[in-house]
């Protein structure tokens, strides 16, 4: 497997483990057909002693462990294109990684990054069960405090403006790590937080397109939300 393991000398990267049991669902979006692994008791983390020692210090929560509304909406953005085969694309604040993986079974190489290793190695088991090469994907640790000199053609975000302070933080990534020319996709239900987008985005010399999406979201049924195309301003 492609994969990078980029802790060493972050600040805020962690690492958690779920040791409970593991459940396996075969989702559909647009044609595009995965199998995610995730934990089939999440909430059993929210009494871990790791988990609860890392929230006092780090202001940590295990929101990975959940099937979030806004991950099926970008799942359903990404299905919805057409891709060029190996395009290079970042999923960030990945969780269980449910876009990237539409995004793989489209023909993209999904670098996915979160800041706990936990919920990446649930991401590499649903990559296996999808029967993916390993050439196809990445998963890497990543603080958004600290940023890479890197850039890739697409950058995905799922539900990851749901607090005020993760605004700016989201908009500093995309301005740093999206090529000239490309594009990032962040798809959410609606949220407070996401009122201060546009003012960020134009503060980093950024631009949107934004509109609503709908989904099939599992065990939970119809979602609306909003897709932000976002580039960087001509």
């Amino acid at each position: 497997m492609w994969r990078r393991s980029d802790a060493e000398g972050e600040r805020g990267v962690i690492e958690t483990t779920y040791d409970g049991p593991m459940t396996t669902s075969e989702l559909t979006f647009g044609t595009r057909a995965i199998r995610l692994v995730r934990p089939a008791e999440p909430d059993r983390l929210l009494n871990d002693s790791a988990v609860l020692d890392l929230n006092r210090r780090d202001d940590y929560m295990p929101y990975w462990a959940y099937l979030w509304p806004g991950a099926s909406l970008l799942a359903e953005a990404v299905a919805r294109r057409e891709w060029a085969p190996g395009t290079r694309a970042l999923e960030i604040g990945c969780g269980l990684g449910l876009a990237g993986l539409v995004g793989v079974a489209a023909g993209l190489r999904v670098e996915f990054s979160d800041y706990d290793d936990a919920p990446l190695a649930f991401v590499r088991r649903s990559a296996e069960a999808s029967g993916f090469p390993e050439s196809a994907y990445a998963t890497r640790l990543l603080d958004w405090r600290k940023l890479p000199a890197e850039q890739f053609p697409v950058i995905l975000g799922a539900d990851v403006l749901y607090e005020r302070k993760l605004v700016p933080m989201v908009c500093d990534l995309i301005r740093a790590m999206l090529e000239p020319g490309g594009e990032a996709l962040v798809a959410g239900p609606y949220r407070v937080a996401t009122e201060d987008l546009p003012h960020c985005l134009e503060s980093r010399g950024l631009v949107a397109e934004s509109g609503p999406i709908e989904a099939i979201a599992p065990e939970i049924g119809p979602v609306r939300g909003t897709l932000h195309r976002i580039r960087l301003a001509p």
